[in-house]
């Protein structure tokens, strides 16, 4: 019998990686929904974008990436939002997020590889100008982010276009079925957020006593520093940490690890 890893995010970008691993059985379970922020920060920012007063523009995630794409079309401005964005430098987190963005017609400046805020800023710091940066995410993002991006010498503006809201789905469900069956060999949190929200719902369904007995022999799998600190923050420890913060690696490391 196959042992079954659960990836706590949705099949998009992930299920490739997983494939050429024959012997695994993975489940795609998202615990987040993501709902597009529309507000007056977007406004101010589309109308500073097309102005070309950005010199930068950061997303954050595919979430981020979609979300923009959606509020941008339901205002019917998307071409301008695309053609205005390819006169800045766009910088995205991670492959998926880059695959995200040039499949939706942006121009992609430059990767941070790693999936991590300081990955982020590294990346960020390095590049060979400084000026106005835009930075566009969920409306629950750390504080850590643009205070680290201010003391690199950037001029910060925070744009948030998605809300995350817990996914209570019958795939969640399932999942929490085959564990209390002890079904379940390893579980892999690719980000803080996902993180919090797995664990809002597995301490519902069980109490604090009984869930971690659950977890007992389940190897987790945390993408980076930042979901270690979440996992932390449950008493959860983490058995398996790529040395990239990527979405390849994690799923490398916990199928070397089974």
């Amino acid at each position: 019998m196959k042992q079954c890893v659960a990836v706590l995010a949705p099949a998009e970008g992930w299920e490739p990686l997983c494939q050429r691993f024959k012997e695994l059985e993975f489940l795609f379970v998202p615990p987040l929904t993501c709902v597009p922020m529309d507000s007056a920060a977007f406004s101010y920012f589309l109308s500073d974008l097309a102005v070309g007063r950005f010199d930068a523009v950061v997303m954050t995630c595919p979430m981020a990436v979609r979300a923009v794409i959606d509020i941008a079309n339901s205002r019917g401005m998307l071409n301008r939002f695309i053609s205005s964005l390819a006169r800045t430098h766009l910088v995205v987190i991670g492959d998926r997020t880059a695959e995200s963005a040039r499949w939706n017609g942006l121009r992609v400046g430059s990767v941070s590889p790693e999936v991590s805020n300081d990955a982020l800023v590294k990346h960020v710091q390095a590049l060979p100008f400084r000026g106005s940066i835009a930075l566009l995410r969920s409306d629950r993002g750390t504080r850590a982010l643009p205070r680290a991006l201010v003391e690199c010498g950037w001029t910060v503006t925070e744009v948030p276009v998605y809300s995350p809201r817990l996914a209570q789905s019958e795939d969640m469900e399932l999942l929490l079925d085959r564990m209390e069956k002890r079904e379940v060999a390893a579980l892999a949190f690719p980000t803080p957020l996902q993180t919090e929200a797995f664990f809002v719902q597995f301490f519902e369904r069980f109490d604090r006593e009984e869930g971690m007995a659950l977890l007992e022999g389940v190897a987790i799998a945390a993408m980076s520093a930042e979901v270690v600190k979440r996992l932390d923050d449950h008493g959860v420890q983490a058995d398996i940490i790529p040395k990239m913060a990527t979405a390849e690696l994690l799923i490398e490391a916990v199928a070397d690890h089974l």
